[in-house]
């Protein structure tokens, strides 16, 4: 039997040590702390071997007196009062010396004091060394408020019921149907923890017989009762029910555990064990397996969301060069077939000169065009790109923060992990810096193109150097390209080399216009698909980000298995050590 229970509390720490490598998040994680609390407790009982003082639990509600009763049984100023309620913090242990409190006992920190009435801390075991008759018996151990307005109190008392071995219920004549003891009641009849009624404050009989007839009602009938009065009561309780008797009891409680039955005591493991694993399935494990349901739903969704598009043409940025190009080619300008008309309405078009024409026909002055679109350019302002992509980015995150809002689920971890949420939303201005840089590489080939000569006017100026009289040609076309048709009536090439070039080249001449009014609309689409594929790929790297972040707060589904098989097997062998023995 030993044996086996060796291996089963091998297999629930394992268990328990399972449990704590997964990383909970918000009400899980309190809900495992919890019960990886109580499987400590649970691990001292079935691997405790005696040799030491039984260790006694005083539990009561707010002003009970819970401190001023354990003083009075230990005839020392131990445990510090006060008329101020929830005095006491944390858990006192009074023994006779400190090895008979175990160690790690509470699963806390331990203070030894010998000196001096204490206190207590809330997460720390204040364990106070005292000679006196009853600690030769027992260890008492004083607990902070069950009923109280501070739930770590709560919380410290219901640790000391879950690792003590007897446990003492303290009321008054105010407080014994408290509602906060009816389940510890309950809890210690089926864990076969012995158990001492005590009604402090106590000033009349009636009081005292109606709460001993209550515990009669609560699986207690063979209940005894004691009662201390209230210091400037008249009221006096029956020897047996009174102060001396009741440290008599306490002191008694060795043999009474002694005594208990090993089925009993075996039967009551069980129900402890039972509950335990109970309550890993119901508190933790289904809200696990939950979550990771939801997480799982949210990541799909997510993942299944379509990037925005980022709504960026920059084709208002390309829309001068355009022009510029248009203006210095011949063929955008003229083509082929308006030079031969111009040509042959040379007399009219002479007549009809600018003066700045007539000026380079004439005088041979060299004439400066200004450069294309600069009345213009102050009014027609660009748009700011950056900010269109870091707003499309940021309604990007909104859609994303509405669907895990639009969860009950994934909105609790918002709240409960704001902080961590905010890390993995990115800044929208890493979208801008897209339409920044994919700019500066858009503008980078602008400036390039605006001092550059068109493909077309440059073939042509290789073909106007290769006739007679060709550099004064090139020279003109090179100040005003569209006076061309001007330049060749004026040296009568009517339909000499000049028409012939541009005749027989006009399939070429075409070629080359085309490609010159592609070049521009290409590189334009080319930095909004550029812009829209990066902007496409940040928004994916949002989305999968916070699905990371998802993943995190929610156990995987193998973790889920692995505790599930590990609590099932832990099962096994409580029914084949502790129930069928």
């Amino acid at each position: 039997m030993a044996d086996r229970i060796d291996t089963l509390g091998t297999g629930l720490a394992a268990l328990d040590r399972e449990l704590g490598s997964i990383g909970a998040v918000g009400s899980l994680a309190a809900a495992v702390e919890r019960w990886r609390t109580d499987c400590l407790a649970m691990l001292f009982h079935l691997r405790d071997k005696g040799g030491h003082r039984p260790l006694v639990g005083v539990l009561g509600g707010t002003g009970t007196g819970k401190s001023t009763v354990v003083n009075r049984l230990m005839e020392a100023e131990v445990s510090a009062t006060s008329l101020r309620r929830t005095f006491t913090s944390g858990a006192i242990a009074i023994a006779k010396n400190a090895g008979d409190v175990p160690d790690g006992w509470l699963g806390l920190p331990r203070e030894v004091g010998g000196g001096g009435a204490v206190r207590g801390r809330v997460g720390v075991l204040a364990v106070v060394e005292l000679d006196r008759p009853l600690t030769t018996a027992i260890t008492l151990v004083d607990t902070p408020d069950l009923d109280g307005d501070q739930p770590v109190h709560q919380a410290e008392a219901d640790r000391v019921f879950r690792w003590a071995q007897a446990m003492v219920f303290l009321v008054t004549p105010e407080k014994y149907q408290m509602t906060e003891l009816l389940p510890y009641y309950r809890l210690a009849k089926r864990y076969a923890l012995p158990a001492v009624f005590v009604m402090n404050k106590c000033e009349e009989a009636e009081v005292l017989e109606d709460y001993r007839r209550q515990l009669g009602q609560r699986e207690w009938a063979d209940a005894r009762v004691f009662a201390i009065p209230r210091d400037d009561a008249a009221y006096e309780p029956a020897e047996d029910r009174a102060l001396p008797s009741l440290r008599g009891t306490l002191a008694e409680l060795p043999e009474v555990i002694n005594k208990q039955k090993q089925e009993i005591r075996r039967g009551a493991m069980g129900l402890r064990l039972r509950d335990l694993l109970g309550r890993l399935d119901d508190q933790i494990l289904e809200p696990m397996r939950q979550q990771r349901a939801e997480v799982d739903r949210l990541t799909e969704t997510l993942r299944a969301m379509a990037s925005p598009a980022a709504g960026v043409d920059v084709s208002p940025v390309t829309q001068q060069l355009q022009r510029r190009l248009q203006e210095q080619s011949v063929l955008y300008l003229m083509g082929p077939q308006r030079i031969l008309d111009r040509v042959r309405q040379v007399p009219g078009l002479l007549v009809r000169l600018p003066r700045t024409a007539w000026d380079v026909l004439v005088k041979g002055r060299g004439v400066h065009l200004a450069e294309p679109g600069q009345a213009g350019a102050a009014s027609r302002a660009v748009p700011d790109f950056p900010k269109l992509l870091a707003d499309q980015f940021t309604i990007l995150q909104s859609r994303v923060e509405d669907l895990l809002l639009s969860s009950p689920t994934g909105a609790g971890w918002m709240n409960r992990g704001g902080e961590s949420y905010r890390q993995v939303k990115m800044p929208p201005a890493e979208a801008g810096k897209i339409a920044d840089e994919e700019l500066a590489g858009l503008k980078a080939w602008l400036e390039q193109r605006w001092h550059g000569t068109p493909r077309d006017t440059a073939v042509l100026m290789k073909l106007l150097k290769l006739l007679p009289g060709g550099k004064k040609l090139t020279k003109w076309s090179e100040a005003a390209p569209y006076l061309l048709a001007a330049v060749v009536a004026a040296h009568h090439a009517f339909l000499g080399p000049v028409d012939l070039i541009v005749l027989g080249s006009y399939s070429l001449a075409m070629w080359l216009g085309e490609k010159l009014s592609n070049e521009v609309t290409w590189r334009t689409r080319q930095a909004n698909r550029r812009i829209g594929e990066r902007f496409a790929e940040l928004s994916q790297e949002q989305i999968e980000r916070v699905c990371v972040w998802l993943e995190k707060q929610a156990p995987s589904a193998q973790e889920i298995r692995k505790l599930t098989r590990m609590a099932e097997s832990v099962a096994e062998m409580m029914d084949e050590t502790l129930v069928r023995g």
